[in-house]
């Protein structure tokens, strides 16, 4: 008789075992961190390097002083700022930027 091949139990619960191990490791591999510095280089065309680079600290300032916000008064609205301006941008490159120019 053609038909499913027969599945045992055990055999379904390693198929379901292996299913749900992809998926933690997935969903792991998403919530790892990332770098922000790298976020920005990528982003203003500039080499990766320990803080953010000119181009990004100069757009970040020029952003700020158009909209007339203080980072030293406000870091967390700085941070919406220039989240607004570029939408491409992480939380954690805008606190990376916000901190670099403080």
């Amino acid at each position: 008789m053609l038909g499913w091949p027969s599945v045992t139990r055990m055999e379904w619960i390693a198929a379901v075992a292996a299913l749900a191990l992809v998926g933690v490791l997935g969903w792991a591999q998403a919530r790892r961190r990332h770098d922000p510095n790298a976020e920005l280089a990528e982003l203003f065309g500039e080499p990766r390097g320990a803080i953010p680079g000119p181009k990004a600290r100069t757009w970040a300032l020029g952003v700020l002083y158009e909209a007339g916000v203080d980072a030293d008064a406000d870091q967390l609205y700085a941070m919406k700022a220039l989240r607004e301006a570029e939408p491409r941008l992480s939380l954690a490159a805008a606190r990376a930027l916000v901190h670099a120019i403080v």
